[in-house]
């Protein structure tokens, strides 16, 4: 299980790290870059995610088209994501062409045109797609959740963007960003698959070797003085009440996010979790509902989630406020702490199966810690996680002054807000 992962680092900071599997038939590759949501400033919202969209869009040697039969002609897959704190492109595709396919994504990266008229017409699609998401309510209650969890902060900010923001972007802005965040020293380059290190080394070092070092971009970080609003509430023309019991937690660094895992998948992960079996399976008061979790540099989100019945969604989370609070009050027990954990290994190792996760796992790790991240580090930190551990973490992660309950609900939803905050009131206690 990614075993002979290896790192270089070249001249101008810009990171390769790969992960070779002689007998796999393809090869993955990723660009990450260490930029999103949180390094936007509030004129750019928006910027990073227009700026995926835009790489797509050709380059002086390739148009659109080009990019895409480059690889999807030879059997691949070719996509891009944009977070809070990383943008990510990435391939897979039959291992013989992984010069093809990086040479496709380096060009991408360097080389992206961003001509006007594709810039236009890409930002009245990216507006569209924010129309989208605005009329999918289960979108909307978290993208709201983190609007008032870290109110006023770039974090709170849609990675979308919004119509003022987007409408107040110019190509001018936009490359004048590019050039600012996408810095060698602030990019990881990774591999998996079938490959050899040295071969995806002087792929990179061709490409961006004589690039200019650079740092990329900051962000301001998370403390007390970031405010977090109690309640957020939307009415919309749906026929649920969809609702989110947010938590702001600690950051990735932290030694307690193993233990976090733990909760998580005890809580609410599965629909052997208990919040599934108590809310839906035992009660019917739901379709769907679980938890999650979301953590970044410095600080974090865990999120209780539920499409709730229009008559019962107050009743709905009140019963998921009592079993919230019940694992701080009583111990898992040993049966339950072993079954919990041993779905989470299964899941950590069979996400680990196969080049494009491989190559998901190594660029994130990279960016993220600035090492490679064993898996068994991982795996080890698991299974160390005992009852006491889980009541603590919990007991720290569901403090009442750092929770935000986000609402999604019918037009004429009857509940005033108070009643809709007193529901959580067993999380007082």
């Amino acid at each position: 299980m990614l075993r002979n992962v290896q790192v270089t680092v070249l001249k101008n900071g810009a990171t390769v790290v790969t992960a070779p599997d002689a007998d796999a038939e393809s090869v993955s590759v990723g660009i990450w870059v260490g930029v999103g949501g949180r390094h936007e400033k509030i004129s750019q919202t928006g910027a990073s995610h227009f700026l995926e969209h835009m790489l797509f869009k050709g380059t002086p040697k390739r148009s659109a088209l080009a990019i895409s039969q480059a690889i999807e002609g030879r059997g691949g897959y070719l996509n891009a994501f944009t977070q809070e704190e990383s943008t990510c492109y990435y391939a897979r595709l039959p291992y013989e062409y992984l010069r093809q396919a990086f040479d496709v994504l380096s060009d991408m990266y360097l080389n992206a045109a961003i001509k006007g008229d594709d810039f236009n017409r890409e930002r009245d699609v990216i507006l569209e797609e924010i129309k989208m998401y605005q009329d999918l309510p289960q979108h909307l209650v978290q993208e709201k959740l983190q609007e008032v969890m870290f109110k006023g902060h770039a974090l709170g900010l849609p990675l979308s963007g919004d119509a003022r923001s987007l409408r107040k972007m110019t190509r001018e802005k936009l490359l004048r960003y590019k050039e600012q965040a996408y810095a060698p020293s602030a990019t990881v380059f990774a591999f998996a698959g079938h490959l050899d290190h040295a071969a995806c080394v002087a792929c990179v070092e061709h490409a961006v070797g004589g690039a200019r070092s650079a740092n990329g971009l900051g962000f301001e970080k998370i403390d007390a003085t970031v405010p977090q609003e109690r309640l957020s509430l939307v009415q919309k023309e749906i026929a649920q009440v969809h609702a989110v019991v947010g938590f702001r937690v600690f950051g990735r660094h932290d030694d307690r996010r193993y233990a976090l895992r733990v909760l998580n998948g005890l809580l609410g992960e599965n629909m052997s979790s208990r919040l599934f079996q108590s809310v839906r399976e035992r009660h019917g008061l739901c379709y769907s509902i679980q938890s999650s979790f979301q953590l970044f540099e410095e600080t974090g989100v865990f999120a209780v989630s539920g499409g709730f019945d229009t008559q019962r969604a107050v009743a709905a989370l009140k019963l998921t406020a009592k079993e919230i609070r019940r694992v701080i009050d009583e111990k898992v027990g040993a049966r339950e702490l072993k079954r919990t954990k041993d779905y989470l290994l299964g899941t950590f190792r069979l996400g680990l199966e196969g080049s494009g996760s491989q190559m998901m796992y190594i660029g994130e790790s990279l960016l993220n810690y600035g090492r490679m991240v064993d898996p068994e580090e991982t795996i080890a930190g698991l299974r160390a996680v005992t009852a006491d551990d889980v009541r603590r973490v919990a007991e720290d992660v569901f403090e009442p002054s750092r929770l935000t309950l986000s609402l999604v609900v019918p037009n004429g939803q009857p509940e005033a807000e108070a009643e809709w905050l007193n529901s959580l009131s067993a999380l007082e206690v």
